[in-house]
């Protein structure tokens, strides 16, 4: 049984540490163990529960009347309210609870709904990027586990390859490739590019994660694309940055390069001419439009 910090509920439920201490103390809402110095520690089943009373109270219920919920009624006021609920930051706190609970048929259920009611599009910038972006931090914080980030990542990399299966391209379409470098696995942007592509109709070639240079380069020299989509999410010295680039672009010197990522922004190195940063979707939209 996992064991968490008050900390590590602080982070994933978003109720300061010292409010939980008041709940537990004033409305006896956790009970959590105490090692030989009195530090508290809290189970999965704690975590359940701050987070569905983190729900409840950011959507105007009264801890008062909350802390007196069983957890059939506390349940119970969850789902009612999850039908109702539309606004970003409320999705994103149904998904993690989702996460946290490793519940496939509740996340997918909670998605379909978003989806349903934004669209696909709106769904992956307004919920599940600023969604990961939340998810990084608490697992920096140790607040979740990697197994938890790679759950949720395979299963939104698998909707977004599904979605992107429903388009389709003619062969006069204009080409684009999307590729990874070696040991860079973060491909959920890469795979919402791919996708954004598709549906604007281009013949998509998508090599994924960790793609050696040398197998990148033989197949850029013997083949046509009209563009080369990357991006660079994992931690490079900016040399090594600079330098990659610089031999992409020697390989690929007939269209362009279009990068993006964490590490662009971080160095802001020197592009070659034929290297294109990429600022947002809509830009990447403007990009690629022949």
């Amino acid at each position: 049984m996992t064991l968490y910090s008050i900390k590590d509920l602080e982070y994933l439920s978003g109720i300061k540490a010292h409010t939980i201490r008041i709940w537990e103390k004033r409305y006896h809402l956790l009970d959590p163990s105490r090692t030989d110095t009195n530090i508290r520690s809290y189970s999965d089943d704690d975590v359940r529960r701050i987070l569905n009373v983190a729900l409840l109270i950011k959507n105007g219920y009264k801890i008062s009347n909350v802390a007196a919920f069983d957890e059939a009624k506390l349940q119970a006021e969850v789902l009612r309210l999850n039908r109702n609920l539309s606004d970003p930051e409320k999705n994103i706190d149904q998904l993690l609870f989702h996460t946290v609970n490793i519940d496939t048929f509740g996340f997918e259920q909670v998605l379909d709904k978003i989806i349903l009611e934004f669209g696909f599009s709106k769904t992956i910038q307004q919920v599940i990027f600023p969604f990961f972006e939340r998810i990084g931090i608490l697992w920096q914080a140790g607040s979740i586990f990697a197994a938890h980030e790679h759950f949720v990542s395979n299963l939104v990399r698998n909707r977004l390859i599904r979605e992107t299966g429903k388009f389709e391209s003619k062969d006069s379409s204009p080409s684009i490739l999307f590729f990874l470098r070696e040991n860079e696995y973060h491909e959920l942007g890469l795979l919402y590019s791919n996708f954004l592509a598709a549906q604007e109709g281009l013949r998509c070639v998508y090599l994924g994660q960790n793609l050696p240079f040398g197998d990148l380069s033989n197949l850029l020299i013997n083949s046509e694309f009209d563009f080369v989509c990357t991006s660079f999410i994992s931690p490079i010295e900016k040399a090594e940055l600079e330098q990659y680039l610089a031999n992409l672009s020697l390989v690929f010197n007939r269209n362009k390069i279009l990068i993006a990522g964490r590490q662009i922004g971080i160095y802001k190195p020197k592009l070659p001419s034929n290297v294109v940063l990429v600022k947002s979707s809509n830009d990447f939209l403007k990009r690629i439009s022949i």
